[in-house]
């Protein structure tokens, strides 16, 4: 009867939101490769990818899928409930678009930065905080940010509307770690995962996705018990807000 216990308990639980390709699709198959249960989210669950499909063959009850649209939070609660409360030990929300092609404030209209800020910022902050009550003390909760949202380390000034749609980010997770996460006994990760060759990456990016959700994983999982709020890339390099 306790070894069964023990068992259980050492079962670390992930859930990684945005699975259906790059990034998110890579945390997945690193978490599980390194023995954790994970639930995984898309937008549809009927145009779940072969990849992440393949992945439950391979692994079985060890991953779950869920279908989870951002942009739409009436599930949000739903979601909490049946996680159950204290189950979860990570949190990674790897959602975002980089938004209109022109990225000019100039250019926008309404309707392209509210889908823009609604993706990249809201929604992450909404969904991580009505989750929180299912995150076990001592978890992390990871925002996939980017160093474009970082005002200090901003050199170029290029895609605009992007870098302020993750520094908007950056700074209500920042509101959030402060006055919910940390007193819960929950640390927050804002992660950089470099300019990875993804569809919004392209090509010509020079770090792979195994790189990335590799450094990702090694990061998030060296935060574990660390209750506070760090901006720190693939490789554990802190960045300036």
């Amino acid at each position: 009867m306790s070894n069964t216990a023990t068992v259980e308990n050492a079962v670390r639980r992930a859930l990684v939101v945005g699975a259906s390709r790059g990034i998110g699709l890579g945390l997945v198959q690193v978490l599980l490769a390194r023995g954790w249960q994970v639930t995984a989210t898309v937008r549809d669950t009927t145009r779940t990818p072969q990849a992440l499909l393949d992945l439950q063959k391979t692994h079985g009850a060890a991953l779950e899928i869920l279908e989870l649209d951002l942009a739409h939070s009436s599930r949000l609660g739903e979601l909490a409930a049946a996680l159950g409360a204290g189950m979860l030990n990570l949190l990674v929300i790897s959602a975002g678009i980089m938004g209109p092609d022109h990225q000019r404030a100039e250019q926008a209209s309404p309707e392209e930065v509210g889908e823009l800020f609604d993706l990249n910022a809201m929604a992450p902050l909404r969904l991580a905080r009505a989750l929180l009550p299912a995150m076990a003390c001592e978890g992390v909760i990871g925002f996939l940010s980017s160093r474009m949202g970082s005002v200090s380390l901003n050199e170029s000034g290029d895609r605009e509307l992007y870098r302020a749609s993750k520094a908007a980010l950056n700074s209500l997770s920042r509101g959030f770690a402060i006055n919910e996460a940390l007193p819960a006994g929950v640390g927050v990760l804002n992660l950089h995962p470099g300019w990875v060759q993804t569809d919004m990456g392209g090509e010509e990016a020079p770090v792979t996705v195994e790189q990335s959700v590799t450094g990702l994983v090694n990061v998030l999982e060296a935060a574990l018990g660390q209750i506070e709020q760090r901006f720190v890339d693939f490789e554990g390099q802190t960045l300036a807000w």
